[in-house]
C-alpha cells in the first residue's frame, strides 16, 4: 500500500509531506518559500519540487505515494480541481492546479481550501480530536476558518462557511486583499500587522525590525516582508513597536472571536497558523480579550486553545481528505 502526499500552498510557502493517514504521522517534509513576485508557473514549479523532495526523503520504497491532497489559500472548485481565486498566491484565478500537478507527478490530485485541510488535520489528529462541535481559525498571510458540527465539517450553501477573515470589523475601514473594506483579515493577519509596522517605520518610528524592513521585497510590502519568526524575535527583545502592533492586531482578532462566540455559541475555538504558533502574545491577548468582551453566558462554556499540529496541520489534513475522497 502506498502513502498519501499532503501539500499546503499558502502565500509565503509551499509545504509538502508524506503522511500515514491511519496514524497522522508525517514521514517526511519539504518546504519552498513563495512570495507575491512569483508567477503561476513559478508556484507550480516550487510545489512540484517540494513534492518530489518530500517523496524522495520519505524513503518509501517501490510503493511510493498513491494520491495527493493539496490545501490552497483561496477559493476552490473541488469538483473541477480549479483554484477559483487566490489573491495571496500569484493572484491565481480560474487556475487548473490539480491537472497541472497530476501531469507532473502522475498521481490523482484533490484540491481543498487550506483552512479546510488544516481543520481536518486538527479534527482527526489534533486539538479537535474526539470533539463534535468546534471552530478552527488559522491566522497567517490571511485569516480563514472552518466549522464543525456533529463531528463533521459544515460547509454552508456554497461550501464557503467559516470565512471569519472576511467578517467586517470596520465598515469604512481598510481595503482587504479580496477587494472588500474593513474585513478582519485587513487588521489581524500577519500581512496586516506587518504593513502597520512598515507604515510606522516609514513615518519615523524606531524598531529592531528596521534593517529587515529595509531589505524587504518592494513588490510585496506585507506578505513576506517580515515573517512570524522575526516578529517573535523582536518581541523577545522588548521592541516597543512590534509589541504595540501585535497587541493591536490581537485585539482586532478578539473582536472577531467575540462575534463568533456571541453568534454561534461554540464550546471550542481552535486557533492556529504561523502567527499563533510563533507569537504567544498574539494568542494570549486575543483569547483573553475575547473572554472579557463576549456575552456572559456563551463565554462561560467556550474554550479557546491552540492548534496541536503546528505547521503540519495543513499537510496532514490535505492527505487525510484526499484519502477519504477515494472511498
Amino acid at each position: 500500500m502506498g502513502h498519501t502526499l499532503g501539500i499546503d500552498l499558502g502565500g509565503t510557502k509551499v509545504l509538502a509531506g508524506v503522511v500515514d493517514t491511519k496514524s497522522g504521522r508525517v514521514l517526511s517534509v519539504a518546504k519552498k518559500r513563495t512570495h507575491a513576485g512569483h508567477t503561476a508557473d513559478d508556484i507550480v514549479a516550487r510545489l512540484v519540487e517540494a513534492a518530489k523532495d518530500a517523496v524522495q526523503t520519505g524513503d518509501l520504497g517501490k510503493n511510493g505515494i498513491d494520491r495527493i491532497g493539496v490545501g490552497v489559500a483561496g477559493q476552490i472548485d473541488r469538483d473541477k480541481g480549479v483554484v477559483v481565486k487566490a489573491p495571496n498566491i500569484a493572484k491565481l484565478s480560474d487556475f487548473p492546479l490539480a491537472s497541472l500537478i497530476k501531469k507532473e507527478l502522475g498521481r490523482p490530485v484533490r484540491l481543498f481550501n487550506d483552512v479546510e485541510a488544516g481543520a481536518a488535520g486538527e479534527a482527526t489528529f489534533g486539538s479537535g480530536r474526539d470533539q463534535r462541535d468546534f471552530i478552527v481559525i488559522f491566522v497567517g498571510t490571511g485569516i480563514g476558518g472552518a466549522l464543525y458540527r456533529g463531528g463533521k465539517p459544515y460547509k454552508g450553501a456554497t461550501g464557503t462557511a467559516g470565512e471569519i477573515g472576511h467578517t467586517i470589523v470596520d465598515y469604512n475601514g481598510r481595503l482587504c486583499g479580496c477587494g472588500g473594506f474593513g474585513h478582519l483579515e485587513a487588521y489581524a493577519s500577519r500581512t496586516a500587522i506587518v504593513r502597520s509596522i512598515l507604515n510606522a517605520l516609514h513615518s519615523g518610528r524606531k524598531s529592531i525590525l528596521s534593517e529587515i524592513a529595509a531589505n524587504a521585497n518592494p513588490d510585496d510590502p506585507g506578505g513576506t516582508a517580515i515573517r512570524s519568526g522575526a516578529l517573535a524575535s523582536a518581541l523577545a527583545t522588548g521592541d516597543d513597536l512590534t509589541t504595540e502592533m501585535i497587541t493591536t492586531g490581537a485585539r482586532y482578532l478578539s473582536a472577531g472571536l467575540v462575534s463568533v462566540i456571541n453568534l454561534y455559541n461554540p464550546s471550542l475555538i481552535i486557533l492556529g497558523g504561523g502567527l499563533v504558533d510563533a507569537v504567544d502574545l498574539f494568542f494570549s491577548v486575543a483569547a483573553q480579550q475575547a473572554r472579557l468582551d463576549a456575552l456572559p453566558l456563551p463565554r462561560r462554556e467556550v474554550r479557546i486553545v491552540k492548534a496541536a499540529l503546528g505547521d503540519n496541520a495543513g499537510i496532514i489534513g490535505a492527505a487525510t481528505l484526499a484519502d477519504q475522497a477515494k472511498q
